[in-house]
């Protein structure tokens, strides 16, 4: 590890130059002078901040204008990462002499140069977000997001960029995708151009990195945060399993080195990069099977988008635009038809069992099923507001909307049946995307395309199909896949053959969500057209009594099963502290199961095609039984 000398990256570079008299280093400095070069200070870590200097060579230009992004790719919402940045000072390079320096908009700031050969920006950041799309950094670790760090020089996006990391003593690792710049200094990182340095994101700190080869390149699990209760080697197994399936499946690797960054930190989410991806999740997950097969959901979903998303993009984002929102209807592709994919290749490398697959897809379809939203949003305009809906639910966001996630993914599902009927099993929609990986790798792509390859694939137009799956909001039609695989919906458990002559109590159906607020049983949200929203029921009520008694929001599922569909019940709400009387019919429970079970005796075509779709080895044979004869020699031998 080389000192970390106490200046400025870009002074440093210039003293370097000046010492020289040779030629090619003269050459070589004039170069890096050309780079945008950052150093990084965590002095304030315990108050969340980090203390960046930005230096750029000046161009011999009186004026240089500085942007930060308002957006990260991967999160499709205009997050104002400048707002935490702090005290922005410029300064001149070399003689560290004062410039003026002006806001021109919310993420825009213009330096007047006056004749520096170089200008340095230094900002502060607060940093106390944690999530997949911001930053954090407090005493123990730090985790950065290139998005929401880095202030650049307008012009220069496509030039170099170098990272120049103080980290605290007791952070002994760094894990990025960034190149290192000297195999003895782990702490200085290189990115070609600014998007790959926005891609990059950095985890520093105490990390258990596992490191493990698949098809020729080297990837690495890093996990901060697990502490005893993390297993990672145990974990960077697992990952390895899906990998070899997500590379098989593409038949193509494009990467020489792959991070998964993995913070044990309490929350949730993961975002896709080119060469890494984060992925959050709680302390204790691997011990939870429930939860850690989630967490492998996550691995192969993030991982997943190393090809589709991040090398493979719908047309309008080949060229990021980091000031504004870029709209597109392609997110079915980039996001949902990947969320078909990544249980699936949970099962299809032995992960999970076919039952835990079945399990959650019907969640997935529960989910969409039960969104009233459906009826209201199309897919395609679920990915054209994913700007201004998707990040920000409120009370109505069940009603008005419906993920292009969940509906995507069942698009992927009925779609890859589909194309396997139509070619007799020859052909899925694996063949569809990595035909369209082949052939709009480097142009992008749009739905039109997409649609094209599915008839080229399949010799039959889908061109209706598909646009009444995406910009209709049709109810899907789950028989023929049912049919395709051998399986059907799980009758919901109930009481209808209880005794004529008792009550049959529960299954009944509201409509409202209530959360516990200071002791108080606060309405949440009201499912459009339920029995809630019919008897004047508004989210942001304060649920007083129901039928005559107090309730509380912990037990109000449980008071609900001692009543019966078409109860009718007084309740009192407080709104806004005024007290509200409401009547209340109970309805019953919807009838309809959304659970998926494999039929009881699927027919031989059903089950290869089964076993297709999974990739399950094919059964074994039942020993032969041994004769009598057989049996006696046995005897014998013993």
């Amino acid at each position: 590890m080389l000192p970390r000398i106490a200046i400025g990256l870009g002074v440093l570079v210039w003293i370097v130059g000046m010492e020289f008299s040779s030629g090619a280093l003269a050459v070589a400095a004039e170069k890096e002078l050309s780079t945008v070069q950052y150093r990084l200070s965590f002095r304030q870590a315990e108050t969340h901040r980090v203390d960046i200097e930005v230096s750029v060579p000046s161009d011999g230009k009186a004026e240089i204008e500085f942007m930060m992004p308002v957006w990260t790719p991967g999160s499709y919402l205009v997050r104002e990462y400048a707002r935490q940045v702090e005290n922005v000072a410029a300064v001149n390079g070399k003689t560290n002499a004062s410039l003026v320096l002006k806001k021109k908009d919310k993420n825009h700031w213009l330096v007047e140069t006056a004749g520096a050969d170089e200008v340095s920006v230094r900002y502060t950041l607060y940093c106390h977000e944690m999530s997949v799309r911001t930053n954090w950094v407090e005493r123990d670790f730090a985790f950065l997001t290139g998005a929401a760090t880095f202030l650049t020089r307008s012009d220069m996006l496509h030039h170099p960029h170098v990272v120049r990391i103080d980290a605290l003593p007791n952070w002994p690792k760094v894990a990025t995708s960034l190149a290192v710049t000297d195999a003895r200094d782990s702490w200085t990182r290189r990115a070609a151009n600014y998007d790959e340095l926005v891609d990059s994101p950095i985890l520093m700190g105490a990390i258990d990195i596992q490191t493990f080869e698949v098809g020729g390149a080297k990837h690495h699990l890093a996990t901060l945060g697990g502490e005893s209760f993390w297993d990672t080697a145990a974990a960077a197994k697992d990952v390895a399993k899906i990998v070899e399936v997500e590379q098989a499946f593409w038949k193509e690797t494009p990467y020489k080195e792959y991070w998964f960054l993995n913070l044990a930190t309490e929350t949730g989410g993961g975002l896709e990069h080119d060469n890494s991806c984060v992925l959050m999740t709680g302390r204790w997950a691997q011990r939870q099977r429930t939860k850690y097969a989630d967490w492998l959901g996550l691995v192969s979903h993030e991982f997943f988008h190393a090809w589709n998303v991040r090398r493979l993009r719908p047309k309008v984002l080949k060229q990021y635009d980091y000031n504004n929102e870029q709209y597109f209807h392609e997110l079915w592709v980039a996001e949902g038809i990947t969320s078909y994919y990544d249980e699936l290749f949970v099962a299809r490398s032995g992960l999970s069992k076919p039952k835990e697959y079945l399990d959650k897809l019907g969640k997935n379809i529960a989910a969409v099923q039960n969104a009233p939203g459906r009826l209201t949003q199309s897919l395609a305009d679920s990915s054209f507001d994913a700007w201004i809906k998707f990040y920000r639910p409120d009370e109505n966001a069940n009603n008005s909307r419906i993920s292009y996630y969940l509906k995507g993914a069942l698009i992927g599902a009925l779609l890859d049946v589909e194309i396997r009927s139509a070619t007799d099993g020859a052909k899925s929609l694996d063949d569809v995307m990595r035909q369209l990986w082949q052939s709009h790798r480097d142009t992008g792509y749009t739905n039109e395309d997409f649609s094209k390859i599915v008839t080229e694939i399949t010799g039959t137009s889908y061109d209706a199909w598909l646009k009444e799956s995406l910009e209709t909001t049709r109810e899907m039609d789950f028989s023929k896949m049912l049919d395709w695989y051998g399986l059907e919906w799980k009758s919901r458990e109930s009481d209808k053959d209880a005794p004529a002559d008792k009550p049959v109590f529960g299954n009944v159906f509201v409509g409202l969500d209530l959360q516990a607020v200071q002791g108080k049983a606060m309405v949440d949200k009201v499912t459009r057209d339920s029995p809630a929203s019919l008897a004047g029921f508004n989210a942001g009520d304060e649920f007083i009594s129901f039928d005559g008694y107090r309730i509380a929001a912990e037990t109000w599922t449980e008071r609900l099963n001692s009543y019966r569909p078409n109860d009718v019940c007084k309740c009192l709400v407080a709104r806004r502290g005024k007290i509200v009387e409401l009547s209340l019919k109970l309805a019953a429970e919807p009838e309809t199961s959304w659970k998926i079970v494999r039929v009881a005796k699927p027919s031989e075509a059903q089950e290869k095609r089964w076993r297709s779709w999974l990739n399950l080895p094919d059964p074994k044979p039942e020993a032969e039984k041994p004769t009598e004869s057989a049996k006696a020699g046995g005897e014998a031998a013993k």
